[in-house]
């Protein structure tokens, strides 16, 4: 079982903005170091430093990830990321904020749940071996160390930790009865809504539209990217940033994407809900997303960019001369009477 810390992260290479086609990191190593060395190594990451020296052997990457060292400063609890491919500084870097609390809570909810089931099985192999002193030998079958209902709680609690680290849903919970496991958890209505994507390209530092047909192709790097954003909650998305009182009382979470409809690449948001919204609350909830898209969320994520290849692709959710959020049906229905006006 491992309890290593698996992070969506966005490297940079050399202080560059660089998104690696994999942006899965998985944290091989947590070391902490004191607030002057920590300052000195985010201040200068391409400088050679001893505390990556010394643990960069730890670090590298394959086809499935990059594997990191979270170097987390001792009272700040900031962390910084480092892939230093063998060399002695950061050639591969990202800040964490609030590092040490990422941290401290999975392992505080891990080790609770690993510390219970550690004390049933001692509690168990004691009754098993003392059962067996009058044997010749010590024989206790494998079954018997595992399958008792104390250390199959223990088990299925354990589960349901590891779990909630993997899952957008925060209430799942395990349960077990006559051998089978069942995962209870809220089931929540979902709700889509289609809008215009806007995609440029760097050509002489002029950015220079691509055509939504021909945007297709970026559509696993655009998604790839809106999951590796730290600034985008991976439980509930747009909703961290959410103030509304109703809102928060019916929507769970908000999670834009990509995706290709009827031949071309259209932003698609993803709305979990917990009750039904009305039609005011329909009103507010795309007035909501409209304003993260234009002038916070989405246009933060359009301004920084990402090199695809040699290429630097800008993706607009919320700048779109048409803009609109519709439902898939309302997006359809728009686009069976643009067919109709072409023929």
């Amino acid at each position: 079982m491992s309890d290593k810390i698996k992070l969506n992260v966005t490297m940079k290479c050399k202080a560059d903005p660089f998104i690696p086609d994999n942006n899965l990191c998985i944290v091989e190593d947590i070391v902490t170091i004191p607030d002057d060395d920590f300052m000195e190594m985010i201040s200068a990451p391409i400088r050679d430093n001893p505390h990556i020296s010394l643990h960069k052997d730890s670090m590298y990457a394959d086809s499935t990830a990059m594997h990191c060292v979270l170097f987390i400063a001792e009272n700040r609890g900031d962390g910084f990321l480092v892939d230093s491919e063998g060399f002695d500084y950061a050639r591969y870097s990202q800040f964490i904020s609030h590092a040490a609390d990422i941290v401290a809570g999975q392992h505080r909810r891990l080790s609770e749940a690993s510390e219970k089931l550690y004390s049933a099985l001692e509690k168990n192999l004691d009754f098993l071996v003392a059962e067996s002193r009058s044997e010749p030998h010590y024989r206790i079958p494998i079954d018997a160390v595992f399958d008792t209902p104390e250390i199959n709680e223990c088990l299925l609690e354990l589960a349901g930790a590891l779990l909630k680290e993997q899952t957008e849903f925060a209430d799942i919970k395990l349960s077990c009865d006559d051998r089978i496991v069942t995962i209870d958890g809220d089931k929540y209505d979902s709700l889509r809504l289609i809008s215009p994507l806007r995609v440029d390209t760097d050509e002489l530092i002029i950015k220079t539209s691509v055509e939504p047909e021909d945007a297709l192709k970026y559509a696993s790097f655009i998604n790839n990217k809106i999951e590796g954003d730290l600034t985008l909650s991976m439980h509930v998305g747009l909703m961290e940033h959410c103030t509304d009182e109703t809102l928060k009382d019916k929507v769970y979470s908000i999670m834009p994407s990509v995706e290709k409809m009827n031949g071309e690449l259209v932003g698609v948001t993803t709305v979990m809900l917990k009750r039904p919204l009305d039609e005011q609350d329909m009103d507010i909830l795309k007035g909501f997303i409209a304003d993260q898209y234009a002038h916070k969320w989405g246009a933060a994520f359009y301004d920084n960019g990402a090199y695809y290849g040699d290429e630097r692709i800008y993706v607009g959710f919320g700048n779109t001369e048409d803009f609109q959020l519709m439902t898939e049906e309302e997006w359809n229905q728009s686009q069976d009477e643009g067919l109709a006006i072409q023929q």
